[in-house]
């Protein structure tokens, strides 16, 4: 399956796919002629939109971000879920939008509450158009795409229901894990007192409900059980939680293409508690420990700095342990379900999915 430690043909196909969904994305982000964007999703009130105003407070800053890139890959295994369990991903591409879009409504949050200056090589939305427009625009993204889904003739009431109570319990789990992760980088807790499973909880909330609600809108979609659903949320879960250790394990990692926010080591300056750090910190010597503790709550952007902290964690050898951890999280969420999902070219892309998002180098 692997060639050159990578699974043969995912890059690949994940391009394909999200050529697709960019094009959905950007039917919807305009005001007329497409079917599906957003005048006709939301539908007319009896007055009249001020077009140009609504271009430049939402459409051009949601298509400088989605310009910017991104692998697409949450919306890629939501449709293939859909394939696995036996429909058309076809008749069903308008749905991907929604992990897709509101994955991007959170990095949108994440860069104003971080107070990161840059995203994927660019300046950061807050930054280029203002803090007021880039809230907004984050709020607008975690709703608009759930127009599609509520309007849909493909889909039944129940369908939409069951979609609808996944968005908003997976929703509020984001939040309690943002909240989770802003706590801690603001040592308003002791970090001493953080634990590894405290640490993969906050990362399953942050980070693995989306791919978690991608996975099981897909399983709806694609007609399975609820009990099939729910365990495909599991597996989801877990993959975007090795997919967030394996980002924390880029930004500290020298010559790492994906270190794109704001140089090597940004998660230093804004003082991340990720499970290097809380290994680091468990594993090393008082002096140590005391010392990463120290340069994480200065929030320094200071090169010099940064290296002393990374060289702290690599004393205690903390990025191979957290490559490990990922890997195993990766290969025990595919047990699970391997035998739920009936063989298909489908079900071998999830696999090669869920391997190529932590050995990727960007």
């Amino acid at each position: 399956m692997k060639n050159n430690g990578k699974p043969n043909g995912i890059e690949e196909y994940l391009e394909s796919r999200a050529d697709e969904i960019n094009k959905i994305i950007y039917e919807s982000l305009t005001m007329v002629s497409s079917n599906r964007s957003i005048e006709k999703l939301l539908g007319r009130s009896g007055y009249k939109y001020d077009q140009e105003t609504i271009k430049k407070g939402i459409l051009e800053p949601s298509i400088y971000l989605f310009n910017a890139g991104g692998k697409r890959w949450r919306p890629v295994m939501l449709l293939l879920m859909v394939e696995a369990f036996g429909k058309d991903p076809k008749e069903y591409m308008e749905f991907s939008l929604i992990p897709e879009v509101i994955h991007n409504g959170t990095l949108v949050h994440d860069d104003i509450e971080d107070n990161s200056p840059m995203r994927r090589n660019q300046p950061a939305v807050h930054v280029k158009y203002g803090v007021d427009v880039a809230t907004n625009l984050g709020d607008f993204m975690y709703f608009f795409p759930l127009a599609a889904l509520t309007d849909s003739p493909k889909l039944s009431k129940e369908e939409k229901n069951q979609i609808l109570s996944i968005f908003v319990k997976e929703m509020t789990r984001l939040s309690i894990g943002q909240a989770t992760d802003i706590t801690w980088h603001k040592h308003m807790v002791d970090p001493r007192s953080i634990s590894e499973e405290n640490y993969l909880q906050m990362v399953f909330d942050k980070t693995g409900v989306l791919a978690r609600m991608a996975s099981k809108i897909g399983a709806v979609l694609g007609g399975a059980d609820e009990e099939t659903v729910e365990e495909m949320g599991r597996f989801g879960a877990a993959i975007g939680v090795a997919f967030q250790i394996q980002d924390d394990l880029l930004n500290i990692t020298e010559n790492s293409v994906s270190v794109s926010k704001g140089g090597i080591g940004e998660d230093i300056t804004e003082g991340k508690r990720t499970i290097m750090v809380i290994n680091s910190i468990k594993k090393g010597n008082k002096k140590d420990s005391d010392r990463l503790i120290e340069i994480l709550d200065m929030h320094t952007p200071d090169q010099k700095l940064i290296r002393e902290a990374i060289a702290i964690i690599d004393k205690t050898n903390s990025k191979e342990y957290a490559k490990d951890v990922a890997e195993k999280i990766v290969k025990d969420a595919w047990a699970a379900v391997d035998k739920k999902i009936p063989q298909s070219a489908a079900k071998d892309r999830l696999k090669q999915l869920a391997e190529f998002l932590i050995q990727r180098s960007v």
